[in-house]
């Protein structure tokens, strides 16, 4: 009990301090001169004006489609210099650029071109928005067509040390697992966006770390549950709550891989109890720290808005409905072979490496790892359900990738499910 405590008060204090140093940073990018950056919207014309609000990529595939709607609310906090107040004011409150009649993305871009005329703003202060400080710096030196090459190149840098990775660590046998649930969320469209990006990123580093530096912080009291509260921390500061909890899934179930999925149980509710703790409070420093210091209630704005996404954007969809919504984006010909194809590579790939030295790994607990990837299964569910149908069902374009990390449990059973299948009934295969 004692060691609970101790490593959450660490915790606590950790999220506390890390939030804010991200506040700090986020003040500090509203005092950068917004010239370059409102220029560089401006000779991005072509592309904002071609892509519109909701643009898809590959007619007909929801996980291809961009949220333009939110990215250029963003935009318009970054290069707006008219709004009232101090930096710290201008933090807290994120006016954007509104013009009645037009789009986000058409009010940014007429903001950008034609500053001499009046443009309406609103505030949007109820997330952190943390987005914001790398949309700044990168607006600073680039247009839009630049930050979406660049954002791509490194983010499949990532993604490709994920991989390497896992290959010096001897976890080859989850890679197709692994790889084939990261298409579910469609990498491509995470890194053509700041704002899923801002969601992408935490995940891999996440990763990173625990493959790259698993052995110290395993030796470390309270080690995993610090890096999840420090995952959640992050996740929660920078991203537009679009598909946050891919951050905890994924790394999650590489944790389980690491420990030789052992405790799979304990892990997935430890680590998912310090990541959504992390996620709260930092939210919720948010709303403390906007009402305290600004004149805007926004803990009470925050309530009225539970209600609103609750019951008046309900458009009165059950929760059967909801899950639906978010189910149904997968229901297409290129996701339903990618499946298929995954596990019959699962399966072959298990089937050739079978290996009588690993029988052990039959007797391990099985009612402890199928729990534990059930409780995985069941995240991206959890998350659809108890957030409301403002979030999960009106929003469903982009809170259908969670349901990746359910792909992604249901293929560690086929694959562990397989791998016990043909060591105990096939025996070990000569090479």
């Amino acid at each position: 009990m004692n060691k609970i405590l101790n490593t959450t008060i660490k915790a606590l204090g950790i999220v506390v301090i890390l939030t804010l140093v991200n506040c700090g940073l986020l003040v500090m990018s509203f005092c950068i001169p917004t010239s370059r950056m409102r220029k560089h919207i401006a000779d991005s014309y072509p592309i904002i004006q071609a892509e519109g609000s909701y643009w898809q990529w590959d007619q007909g595939y929801t996980s291809s489609m961009l949220d333009g709607w939110s990215e250029y609310t963003l935009y318009g906090t970054a290069i707006n210099e008219d709004a009232e107040g101090n930096a710290f004011e201008k933090a807290m409150l994120m006016w954007f650029i509104d013009t009645e009649g037009l789009g986000r993305d058409e009010s940014v871009l007429r903001y950008a071109k034609y500053p001499e005329e009046h443009f309406e703003q609103n505030a949007y202060p109820r997330y952190w928005n943390g987005a914001v400080i790398f949309m700044k710096v990168l607006l600073h030196f680039f247009i839009i067509p630049d930050i979406r090459m660049l954002n791509m190149f490194v983010g499949f840098a990532l993604l490709s040390a994920v991989i390497i990775m896992m290959v010096k660590k001897k976890m080859d046998k989850y890679i197709i697992p692994f790889m084939a649930a990261v298409l579910f969320i469609n990498p491509v469209t995470m890194l053509m966006s700041v704002i899923f990006s801002a969601e992408y990123y935490p995940m891999l580093l996440c990763i990173l770390v625990i493959l790259i530096w698993g052995d110290k912080i395993e030796k470390k009291e309270g080690g995993w549950e610090l890096l999840f509260a420090v995952t959640g921390t992050i996740t929660s500061f920078y991203s537009f709550l679009s598909s946050p909890f891919i951050a905890l899934g994924f790394p999650l179930v590489v944790l389980i891989w690491y420990k030789g999925e052992k405790s799979v149980t304990k892990t997935v509710v430890t680590d998912s109890c310090y990541f959504v703790g992390a996620y709260i409070v930092t939210w919720m420093m948010k709303w403390i720290i906007c009402t305290m210091f600004t004149s805007y209630d926004l803990i009470g704005d925050a309530v009225d808005r539970m209600g609103y996404y609750e019951k008046t954007q309900a458009v009165n969809a059950t929760v059967f409905e909801r899950v639906k919504q978010n189910v149904w984006p997968y229901k297409t010909t290129a996701f339903l072979v990618l499946l298929c194809i995954a596990v019959i590579m699962i399966i072959v790939y298990q089937c050739h490496h079978r290996n009588l030295a690993n029988k052990s790994m039959v007797n391990n607990s099985l009612l402890d790892l199928f729990v534990g990837y059930f409780l995985v299964f069941c995240i991206p569910f959890a998350v659809i359900i108890g957030l409301g149908n403002g979030y999960a069902y009106v929003h469903a374009f982009m809170a259908h990738r969670q349901l990746s990390v359910a792909t992604l449990a249901l293929l560690c059973i086929v694959r562990y499910t397989s791998e016990c299948f043909f060591t105990r009934f096939l025996g070990r295969k000569d090479n």
